[in-house]
């Protein structure tokens, strides 16, 4: 009966050890996997310039008119997120930052055909009797940058 017991002890202490490297192991390879080069994420940016006097329209105008068009993006699966944010200067060379994440590793070249089809059904909402870009600032430079997959929080909270 001790030898039996001793077995039973034995081997659930084996099985226990076992899924704790399998556990040990699945975990390695997730976060070995997040930081692989063909798991990034396409981050776009377009920093934009205000006209004097016209940061607020110019916050309405891409709240209404550009961040419509990309909650049906998100809602199709074609971006993750996307968000402004402003710089509250007046004199650098931009003060309005659009950050879109795009669900293709591509960006926006990724998903350009369905996003002109979200395009051409928008209708453009006037901002104080405008609907022009140009009537309230300009695109001064757009960028293309990568973000990786992010570990679990459980991992980044360990280290």
């Amino acid at each position: 009966m001790f030898a039996t017991a001793a077995f039973r002890s034995r081997t659930i202490f084996a099985v226990l050890a076992a899924l704790s490297l399998l556990a040990l192991n699945v975990r390695a390879e997730t976060a070995q996997t997040a930081s692989v080069p063909g798991d990034r994420v396409a981050v776009e940016l377009t920093f934009l310039k205000a006209n004097p006097g016209e940061r607020g329209n110019l916050v309405r105008f891409i709240e209404r008119n550009w961040f419509e068009m990309d909650r049906i993006a998100v809602e199709q699966g074609l971006m993750r997120d996307y968000r402004l944010l402003d710089s509250d200067d007046e004199d650098g060379a931009w003060n309005v930052l659009v950050e879109v994440t795009y669900s293709d590793a591509r960006g926006y070249e990724g998903v350009r055909e369905a996003f002109e089809r979200i395009r051409s059904a928008h209708r453009p909402v006037a901002v104080d009797g405008r609907e022009r870009l140009r009537d309230f600032g300009t695109i001064v430079e757009s960028r293309k940058t990568y973000t990786r997959a992010a570990a679990p929080m459980a991992d980044s909270a360990s280290n």
